[in-house]
Parts: C-alpha cells; sequence; structure tokens
C-alpha cells in the first residue's frame, strides 16, 4: 500500500513581506546616495571656485610684483594705484567683485623686494537703502549698541504715546 502524503502549499507571505522591504530599503538607499552625490558635487563646485578665485589674487599680486621689480631696476614707471612710504610700497588691487589684494613689500638696499603683507580682504556687499518704501527709516543703534526694533509711535487724537 503506497500511500501518498498530501503536500503541503507554499506559504510565500512571509518571504514577500521580506523581499519588499529588502526592496524599500534598497530605494531609500540609493535616494540617499544620490543626495550624497548632488551636494558632493556643489561642494567641488564651491571649492572650485574658491580655487579659482585664490589663483586670480595670486597672479594679480605676481604681477605688481614682477612690475614693481622693473621699477627698482629703473626699467618702468611706478605701478599704478602703487603708494610709496620711504622703501615700503603697497598697493591694493581689485581681483574679482568684492574681493581685494592688499599688499605691501619692502625694497632693501639691493633693491630686492621683501613681502611684508599679502591679505585678500573680502567685502560683503551691501543692501541700497533706495529700495525701501517711503516712509521707512532704517533701524539705528542707540548710545548703548542695542536697536529699537519696536520705534515708539503716536495714536492720534488720544495723547498716548
Amino acid at each position: 500500500m503506497n500511500v501518498k502524503k498530501p503536500r503541503q502549499p507554499v506559504r510565500s507571505g512571509a518571504l514577500t513581506i521580506v523581499i519588499t522591504c529588502v526592496l524599500i530599503l534598497l530605494a531609500v538607499l540609493a535616494l540617499l546616495s544620490l543626495v550624497s552625490a548632488q551636494t558632493d558635487k556643489a561642494l567641488s563646485d564651491r571649492q572650485m571656485a574658491y580655487a579659482q578665485q585664490n589663483a586670480m589674487s595670486e597672479r594679480a599680486g605676481q604681477e605688481w610684483l614682477a612690475s614693481m621689480d622693473d621699477y627698482l631696476r629703473g626699467g618702468a614707471f611706478l605701478p599704478p594705484d602703487t603708494v610709496q612710504e620711504g622703501n615700503v610700497y603697497s598697493t591694493t588691487i581689485k581681483f574679482s567683485m568684492n574681493q581685494y589684494l592688499h599688499i605691501a613689500a619692502e625694497a632693501d638696499s639691493d633693491l630686492m623686494l621683501h613681502v611684508t603683507k599679502w591679505d585678500i580682504e573680502t567685502v560683503a556687499e551691501t543692501e541700497s537703502t533706495e529700495a525701501l518704501p517711503e516712509g521707512v527709516q532704517l533701524l539705528t543703534e542707540d548710545e548703548n549698541g542695542y536697536i529699537d526694533t519696536l520705534p515708539e509711535t503716536t495714536v492720534e487724537g488720544t495723547g498716548l504715546a
């Protein structure tokens, strides 16, 4: 007597749930990877812009030093916007929209320049007060350095301040 045992049906409910969770997890990780790649690109773009501005300032400064060498050896005129105070020469070079390079160099008895100052200054852009609506006044500081954000007003006809 050969009796066949009934086969158990395959239960795929738990397996489907596990596969669904894995797929959701992989989708979230892919999204995080994409966001991370975009922020890395934005950071590298900012770094590239900084490196370009740094190279521009270096070039402008080196060109000024070369023209100063020519001047000290008698082969050229004093570079424009150069201030001479004894044997110290200084200048301010604008090399981008809001960045300036301040250079000072001292000439010794052998007419060799020694750089004493090499500073990059970034000037913040200020907003124009011309864009304010009529009647609006700028906030000002009092003698203690506090800014009054609630200026005194009077209610007409009541005498209340």
